[in-house]
């Protein structure tokens, strides 16, 4: 019997599906998004795959193997503020952590919303000050108690939330990551005095250093769990009704997949789950095709995202990034921004501008003819040419020219002074300017050089933008993935079952230190890794890892003393010995300076390790990835469409999928439609097909 290998992704406007065949084969299928019930448009592109191969739905899901799934299910409930309500307990005169903050007002904006300091304002916080109960404990640094629990006053401040409505709790004392025992007996209390709520301790969840950082990410934590579970509970229930017989994995924001149980106790860590799989599959095509360097470009229907894989490994972030708060959780480093082909253009005092209002799903584009009647970048695209109106979607979504012109004609041309055509392209370059601006956040302002990277587009919008933001750029490459319009649902099937834990034990060498293993001992470090992994490997047995699948990676955190930031520095060796140490040491600087200038670094002053973490994985069976998908022949010369490009209409070829073939070579300006998203070559670029159906786009 065949068995499927199967994974989704549910974005803001599109459902992607990728169900790989044990032969190999990959099939790609989307379906739209539906906002009320996120399973179906699931069930939708599965209907779809079932269909293609001529077995109903409910075999084809009795045959899958393994289910695995991204989800925007915690990042929607926190930026709609759909989450649940907490009750935050805190050591007493440390209530206002989160009130405070960190004090910087521009986290998480644009750079235009950074630039109107009259309206530059905090975020609100993360728990309303009602809603925040001090107790009387304290714990020091070393894990010492200095003042015992007041059992007495737990109870009072537990009352006092449940009564100002807290619906779950989280717990954030004092130095808990290096003594716990306070925050166990809090949840003790807490269930004694609400039995069955849902509570979340920092020093279980997050035992890391960090008040702000660990307390904010611990709240938010508790206010994901219940929607999380819920949503979950409700795919996997509707999915089982459907014929699914394996239990469904979820994409984490670190890259990783793992069991709806284990990721339930972990929500906070899923506000990245969708994008991240881009990132993932950019670097196993990158690996496959021999780019080591790789700036990742989505451009779905709400958002444009960028990542970057450098010397063949996804850049990793130390926080996660989620509307204006940054959560101290470890996530494969991505940046957004709403710019998508659902983005709505205005004109506004005079400035015709783009985004980051959307769409959505619902009504969608004008030219969806869902009632949307407000101009977006799909509707600027057709209208320029670029789409073909009866080629979206495979043709079973119809695109109405003249609902776009309408919506670009009353909301852009005449409140701007120009033709229809003039106000459609000045929407396009506008969102391909501020594409190409993040591309450059990511790259130019962190040290990298463009040139040195291959841009991979993708998402239903990317493949049509990225000849003009990445030529902008300089890139040599700018490569187009046969996945491409499923390219995150196809990262999320090639990830591993992953467990990340960490924990904050700060060790400090001495000013004018030389020999660092004499004041970091080895046996330290091993003793701390040894018990990092140990709870890692627990768990993903829990999941249903063989233990001797199981592979770990090491990192500590290090920083300068009296300084506040740390980089991550990698720990390749599997028992570290003294030499080990002051390897790390040199890796460290390395690192340091790498990022702030040649001789930045100052060992003289000693160097402190703050944090320890264990990466396990395991690899989740799935079929070898059939190489071969093109020919050596190809179908009919092209055909013309006429395109709107540079102020004037202009001829361009056009290919189908019939005309593709492994060493074709596309002059531009070009199309290419392919059944699931259009592909432009612009004019001074060429593109060729390679054996395994990317096209590389360059410029001449």
């Amino acid at each position: 019997m065949p068995s499927y290998y199967v994974a989704s992704d549910i974005g803001g406007t599109f459902t992607d599906t990728v169900v790989i065949d044990s032969d190999g084969g990959v099939g790609r299928y989307k379906s739209s998004t539906v906002p009320d019930n996120p399973a179906q448009g699931v069930l939708d592109t599965l209907e779809l795959a079932a269909g293609e191969r001529g077995v109903p739905l409910e075999r084809l899901l009795a045959d899958v193997e393994v289910f695995a799934h991204g989800t925007t299910v915690a990042t929607n409930a926190m930026l709609e503020g759909r989450s649940r309500k907490v009750g935050l307990i805190q050591t007493r005169g440390f209530g206002d952590t989160l009130p405070i903050m960190r004090g910087f007002k521009a986290t998480g904006l644009e750079e235009d919303e950074i630039k109107r300091f009259r309206t530059l304002v905090k975020q609100p916080a993360a728990v309303p000050r009602r809603l925040i109960a001090e107790i009387t404990e304290r714990v020091d640094y070393a894990g010492r108690v200095v003042c015992p629990l007041d059992e007495a006053d737990v109870r009072r401040a537990v009352r006092e939330l449940k009564d100002a409505g807290a619906e779950v709790f989280a717990v954030s004392l004092l130095w808990s990551f290096a003594n716990d025992v306070h925050e166990r007996r809090v949840a003790e209390i807490i269930e004694e005095e609400v039995p069955g709520a849902s509570v979340t301790l920092s020093s279980e969840f997050l035992p890391r250093i960090g008040e702000y950082e660990r307390t904010l990410t611990t709240a938010v934590n508790a206010s994901l769990r219940p929607v999380l579970k819920t949503s979950l509970d409700s795919f996997e229930n509707t999915l089982a009704k459907a014929g699914l017989k394996t239990g469904p994995l979820l994409m984490q924001s670190n890259g990783g997949l793992a069991t709806f149980a284990e990721v339930e106790k972990r929500a906070a860590a899923t506000v990245m789950s969708g994008p991240v799989g881009g990132v993932v599959a950019s670097q196993f095509a990158g690996a496959r095709n021999g780019y080591r360097n790789i700036v990742t470009t989505d451009m779905g229907g709400t958002s444009f995202d960028v990542g970057l894989v450098l010397d063949g490994r996804p850049v990793m972030s130390n926080t996660t990034l989620i509307g204006r708060d940054e959560l101290a959780l470890p996530s494969v480093a991505v940046r957004a921004i709403g710019a998508g082909a659902g983005s709505i253009a205005s004109v506004r005092n005079g400035v015709l501008r783009v985004g980051p209002e959307s769409a959505g799903a619902r009504p969608g584009p004008a030219c969806y003819g869902r009632g949307g009647t407000r101009p977006t970048v799909a509707d600027a695209d057709l209208v320029l040419g670029y789409l073909n109106p009866d080629n979206f979607l495979g043709g079973r979504l119809k695109l109405d020219v003249d609902k776009a012109r309408a919506a670009i004609e009353e909301h852009v041309a005449k409140p701007a002074g120009l033709s229809v055509e003039e106000a459609a392209e000045g929407i396009k370059t506008i969102v391909d300017a501020r594409m190409a601006d993040l591309v450059r956040q990511v790259t130019v302002e962190q040290g990298y050089d463009p040139a040195d990277f291959a841009v991979f587009a993708y998402g239903g919008a990317g493949p049509l933008h990225a000849f003009s933001y990445g030529a902008e750029l300089g890139c040599p490459q700018i490569v187009v993935p046969l996945t491409a319009s499923v390219h995150s649902a196809f990262g999320i099937g090639c990830s591993d079952l992953t467990m990340v834990e960490e924990l904050s034990k700060p060790l400090q060498t001495p000013p004018g230190t030389t020999d660092h293993a004499s004041a970091l001992a080895p046996e330290e470090l091993n003793a701390t890794f040894d018990e990092l992994a140990s709870r890692a490997r627990r768990d993903l047995v829990a999941a249903g890892a063989a233990p001797e699948t199981i592979s770990f990676a090491k990192f500590v955190e290090i920083r300068f003393r009296a300084q506040i930031h740390v980089l991550t520095v990698p720990v390749e060796a599997e028992r570290i010995t003294a030499a080990d140490v002051n390897a790390m040491v040199e890796k460290f600087v390395e690192i340091y300076e790498g990022r702030f200038g040649k001789g930045a670094a100052f060992l003289e002053g000693g160097l402190e390790i703050t944090t320890f973490r264990v990466v396990a994985t395991s690899p989740v069976p799935r079929a070898e990835f059939d190489a071969g998908t093109l020919g050596a022949v190809g179908g009919a010369e092209p055909g013309t469409r006429r395109v709107f490009s540079g102020g004037q209409w202009r001829d361009a070829a056009v290919y189908r999928t019939e005309h593709l073939h492994d060493g074709l070579r596309i002059e531009g300006l070009a199309i290419v439609e392919l059944r699931d998203t259009t592909v432009v070559i612009g004019p001074g670029q060429d593109a060729e097909i390679d054996r395994f159906g990317d096209i590389v786009i360059q410029n001449r």
